[in-house]
């Protein structure tokens, strides 16, 4: 099999000799060679049915499940004949590659019914193979670990059942971590266990993609027919089919794909959001960058499915995006951290013609993250910006002068290894705009001191900016300016940081601000009401409210009269403003009352809720 895409290339390559061209080979590879020398980054070439392709310094090689320097892929077990896509340009008559993804059958895969497990891993399909989970961890079976570039992804799950809840063989008869019994009962989809995994049984019919090795079948990714649910207090759990990048280009000349994420969810009533993952390429620290959001559909088997159009711009590309459901995540029994799915892209669409015959624009991988500014450190070696460039000219990286991890800083931290910390940044809220809110940041992992973490709040790009107060606080603070139109959604990331170990952890929330009558409403709260029989009945109260706008006021009703009289407006503080009755030196009469009713209005204009109303009268 060889697949190869130039574009007229040969023909091309006499009219626009000075530009760079592009090409996408597929084919079987018939050598791979890194270049002299013994660093871990180093790159070199490999050659496709009589094609030599350089292959550039830093180029990280894609597995199924995994990414590998091109010299450890070079030197490495590769079961069977095997298969490679590489993607570039022509440069100077040199093929340069940017991209290169590696399979034993590039989108191969297998379906049909269990006949029978064994507890030793294998899965034995109806009139055909036997199949092994890739499993070095023994995360979903008894394990296998003879392919370990091939690997099944551990962390994300890719071996589930339809929604994305992850599935496993039993090890045993009474595999505590694979229970028997932990499959939804008959006429119902909700797994009554959502932190054990879901045992596969004879019967079940499944989609997999996997190796030839040893007479078997090896499997990084498998899919089973059954649908299982979560609810309630229960996690969301994430299958994803596509990441597909549209790589964009302004001229008019050519054609760009638009960006496309779909997949499946174990739940239809929490919200999906789908955050590019950005890294600094020296530190490595990762900041979760919102682009869009969508609901499950429930009628659809709880698919979603998110399309940007041409030409929007959604920053710099990245390698991986992160899709979260719901608010939280959970880890499982297994280390699974549910709620949540780590995806590389499956696809890059870069630009076509419009109309044959002129030349064809090259592949643009300025834009990409990782192979402009660099991958950052793989075991303590720096993979930097792609060289030579797969380009006529090379972007300038956004970090040129990285130090090693061991040399940041000259003083010995007083703890080495990582743990494991979660940040929550609490449930999205509706508000009123008007209010104050309080942010509020919690490490949920156990066994770790709160005097060990520092918090960092900020509000990510993409809707007007709010003023943070306290923002390196675990409670940091803001105020929703008063709408009139729209509501407008702001996200905002708190980064918590285990300071012995410098590990970090993220979570975001979303803040939607709207205008008054949206089924929002300010939270006004009678602090004292007091009456006395002189001067024919006196009366006192004290209130409060988060709604703290300029244009916002407050009325009290004494139930001895009909009459809303207006309150006197104090000072905000801690997110509050205060109202009294009456104005200092005003003499007003009050029938004797028995309870009294407040409201907030907002620009003159009553602000909708619950009535508050108190009886306690001192």
């Amino acid at each position: 099999m060889f697949v190869y895409s130039l574009l007229l290339l040969v023909g091309q390559l006499s009219l626009v000799a000075a530009q760079a061209l592009p090409f996408t080979f597929t084919g079987f590879i018939e050598s791979a060679s890194p270049n002299s020398g013994s660093a871990a980054n180093r790159g070199g070439t490999v050659k496709i049915s009589g094609y030599t392709i350089t292959i550039p310094d830093n180029l990280l090689v894609e597995f199924p499940a995994a990414i590998v320097p091109f010299a450890e892929f070079s030197e490495g077990n590769k079961p069977g004949q095997n298969e490679v896509t590489v993607t570039g340009n022509v440069v100077n008559d040199n093929f340069i590659a940017g991209q290169m993804t590696y399979n034993q059958v590039d989108a191969a895969f297998a379906s049909g019914v269990i006949k029978s497990l064994g507890f030793d891993g294998s899965i034995v399909i109806e009139n055909g193979p036997t199949l092994r989970i890739n499993d070095p961890n023994a995360k979903y079976s008894a394990g296998f670990d003879s392919i370990p570039l091939f690997t099944a992804d551990d962390e994300n799950p890719s071996i589930t059942s339809f929604s994305g809840f992850p599935v496993c063989v039993p090890r045993s008869a009474n595999d505590p971590k694979c229970p028997s019994a932990n499959r939804p009962p008959a006429g119902s989809r909700v797994i009554s266990d959502a932190l054990h995994m879901a045992p596969l049984k004879v019967g079940d019919y499944i989609e997999y993609s996997g190796i030839q090795f040893g007479g078997q079948t090896i499997v990084y990714n498998l899919v089973a027919n059954i649908d299982i649910t979560t609810s309630g207090s229960q996690p969301g759990f994430i299958r994803v089919e596509d990441a597909i990048i549209g790589v964009a280009n302004a001229d008019p000349n050519v054609e760009a794909a638009r960006a496309k994420f779909t997949g499946l969810a174990s739940r239809s009533d929490l919200l999906v959001r789908i955050f590019a993952i950005d890294e600094d390429p020296c530190t490595g620290e990762v900041v979760d960058r919102l682009l869009t959001t969508t609901t499950p559909d429930g009628a659809a088997r709880n698919k979603w499915k998110v399309e940007i159009a041409r030409g929007t711009n959604i920053g710099l590309y990245t390698r991986n995006y992160r899709i979260k459901i719901g608010d939280t995540t959970t880890q499982t029994t297994d280390g699974i951290l549910a709620g949540q799915y780590v995806q590389p892209v499956t696809e890059w669409i870069f630009p076509e013609l419009v109309t044959p015959g002129g030349a064809p624009p090259p592949n643009d991988f300025s834009n990409i993250g990782p192979l402009a500014n660099g991958f950052g450190f793989v075991d303590g070696v720096l993979f930097g910006q792609l060289k030579p460039w797969p380009g006529s000219n090379a972007p300038v990286p956004a970090k040129t002068n990285c130090q090693p991890p061991s040399a940041t800083t000259s003083t010995a931290p007083t703890s080495t290894d990582p743990i494991q910390i979660k940040a929550d940044a609490g449930a999205d809220v509706k508000a009123l705009g008007g209010v104050s809110l309080l942010l509020t940041a919690k490490q949920t992992g156990d066994n770790v001191p709160d005097s060990s973490l520092t918090y960092a709040w900020t509000q990510l790009p993409g809707s007007p900016t709010v003023t943070l107060t306290n923002a390196n606080t675990a409670n940091a603070r803001i105020t929703l300016p008063k709408l009139s139109g729209a509501s407008v959604p702001r996200t905002f990331q708190v980064v918590i940081t285990h300071t012995p170990s410098g590990t970090k952890t993220n979570d975001t929330v979303i803040i939607t601000s709207f205008a008054p009558s949206n089924n929002v409403f300010d939270h006004p709260v009678i602090d004292s009401l007091t009456w006395a029989s002189r001067q024919s009945g006196s009366a006192t109260a004290a209130a409060h409210s988060d709604l703290v706008d300029a244009t916002a006021t407050m009325t009290i009703r004494f139930s001895s009269e009909t009459t809303e009289r207006q309150m006197t407006r104090g000072v905000v503080g801690e997110g509050v403003v205060s109202y009294s009755f009456p104005a200092v030196g005003a003499r007003i009469t009050i029938p004797r009352y028995t309870s009294a009713t407040i409201r907030s209005y907002l620009g003159g204009a009553a602000v909708g809720g619950p009535v508050v109303v108190s009886s306690n009268v001192g």
